[in-house]
């Protein structure tokens, strides 16, 4: 007889699959990711596998497919709020309209968990880094690093006259590159983000992480 079908929850690319998979590895829960082959047997029945869509809009579009597939099950979407975070909620909230399911005109602090009737199932969202400010994955993550650390401000100032002498990348990049400065000064210099949590070089305790991963809990219970 073959497996149930999984929960999922999609996310924008490879780098966001990696950082979710590891910080929810470090509250011992253990996630699935597209392709990995491991047997489904191995994970519990509420985990959901971990996909990426491969952009933000390939997460909105996975709304208006997903949702309607994942009758009885949960189903979980986290993209980057970037430079409109309403703006973002907006599209989102197009996506859903779409599917006869209505939604807060402003997303909650603590993301957005919903029950459709409809389909019988639970449905998610959360934008980088904390469903309010602006942002992407490398504002979340900043938010994983320890308040006193002393590098992330050298990493920032580095950055800045980095630029003065001519670095080239633009300025939506530049909290990328401040954080890929911070994460060369480590003792493992330059390891991947999801690699980097595993090393303990974030935090998975602070008050970003415990928000994320309780939104999670929320959404798979």
């Amino acid at each position: 007889m073959p497996a149930a079908e999984r929960s999922k929850l999609h996310v924008e690319g490879i780098n966001d699959v990696h950082v979710v998979k590891h910080l929810l590895l470090r509250h011992r829960i253990d996630c699935p990711t597209t392709g990995d082959g491991r047997p489904q047997q191995d994970f519990a029945p509420n985990v959901p596998e971990i996909t990426a869509a491969g952009d933000k809009d390939a997460v909105l579009a996975a709304i208006g497919t997903a949702v309607p597939v994942s009758i009885g099950r949960s189903v979980g979407f986290v993209l980057d709020a970037d430079a409109a975070p309403q703006d973002r909620w907006r599209a989102v909230r197009d996506r859903f309209r779409m599917i006869g399911l209505d939604v807060p005109a402003l997303i909650p602090g603590d993301g957005f968990v919903a029950d459709v009737d409809d389909f019988r199932a639970r449905v998610g969202v959360w934008l980088m880094p904390n469903n309010q400010h602006e942002g992407a994955l490398e504002e979340f993550l900043e938010g994983l690093v320890d308040d006193r650390d002393p590098i992330l401000p050298l990493a920032e100032t580095s950055t800045e006259e980095a630029l003065k002498k001519g670095a080239r990348f633009s300025g939506a990049k530049h909290r990328k590159a401040v954080l890929h400065a911070w994460l060369a000064w480590q003792q493992e210099p330059g390891l991947p983000y999801g690699a980097a949590i595993n090393a303990r070089y974030f935090l998975d305790d602070s008050p970003a992480a415990l928000a994320f991963v309780e939104w999670y809990r929320r959404v798979f219970p």
